[in-house]
């Protein structure tokens, strides 16, 4: 009896973690974001989008990597949530009263920010 009892606990939790993994998709989505700047914004908002389980943003590509519950989002709501922040997010562009408010260095092209203080000494843009 006590052998049945934990084998059923220990199915119970194989399929508990399963079902937990099927219920999740990821997406690599491009972005114009160009400093540590932009990824903190990101990191501040993404991961609190509903149905957003994992976030991480390269600072080389400027890619955001999302994993979420596509019973409660969808790839699109995630592009137009970044889209909202003031950034492109692939095909949809970057709401431009959100990009206006955003930091001066968020605005500049990646390869301008090579001169920037900040950017020489190691540290972001978050001075400006």
């Amino acid at each position: 009896m006590k052998k049945s009892v934990v084998f059923i606990f220990i199915l119970t939790l194989t399929f508990g973690a399963w079902s937990q993994n099927v219920n999740s998709s990821t997406i690599v989505i491009q972005t114009n974001g160009v400093c540590q700047t932009c990824h903190d914004i990101m990191k501040k908002n993404i991961p609190y989008f509903k149905g957003v389980t994992d976030f991480s943003y390269d600072n080389a590509t400027s890619k955001v990597t999302v994993t979420y519950n596509p019973k409660k989002i969808t790839p699109d709501d995630i592009r137009n949530g970044i889209a909202k922040l003031g950034y492109n997010a692939d095909h949809v562009k970057a709401d431009p009263k959100a990009r206006e408010k955003l930091p001066a260095c968020c605005k500049n092209p990646k390869s301008s920010h090579s001169g920037c203080s900040h950017h020489k000494s190691g540290g972001g843009c978050g001075g400006h």
